[in-house]
């Protein structure tokens, strides 16, 4: 069994991302062997005109939190990269807190793949589904 701590997850968010990342306020909710579930508080700073939220912040968020999920599921961090993030937005976020929620779908000796569900922070509407493809370096 693997898996890692809420702290764990927190300090890769914190000290294995690009600098630029930590804009995001990117906190992680919880941890388990399949998946992770993370929040990024809103900011006017993620925000275009009438506080909808760029569709680069929450891409950058689902591909930041991935690694946490990646991680949990291995039982800790190790380098790896993204291959392919395909994204279907269904509701726009406005001036609100995403939930996201990320599972493995299948994990080869290199090849991860899973799963980035965006949610409204107040009512749990999606927002946007995420199929990530991962290569383990």
């Amino acid at each position: 069994m693997t898996g890692i701590s809420i702290a764990e997850g927190q300090k890769i968010i914190d000290t294995k991302m690009a600098p630029w990342v930590k804009d995001l306020n990117i906190q992680v909710l919880e941890t388990s062997v399949n998946g992770a579930v993370l929040k990024m508080p809103y900011g006017e700073h993620l925000a275009r005109i009438g506080g909808i939220i760029s569709g680069q912040s929450m891409l950058a968020f689902a591909d930041s939190a991935m690694v946490v999920v990646i991680s949990s599921s291995i039982g800790g961090f190790r380098n790896m990269a993204t291959v392919d993030m395909t994204t279907s937005f269904m509701n726009p976020a406005r001036n609100i807190d995403i939930i996201g929620r990320g599972k493995i779908v299948k994990a080869g000796k290199q090849l991860v793949f899973g799963e980035f569900t965006l949610e409204n922070s107040s009512n749990t509407k999606p927002i946007a589904n995420i199929w990530t493809t991962w290569m383990l370096l």
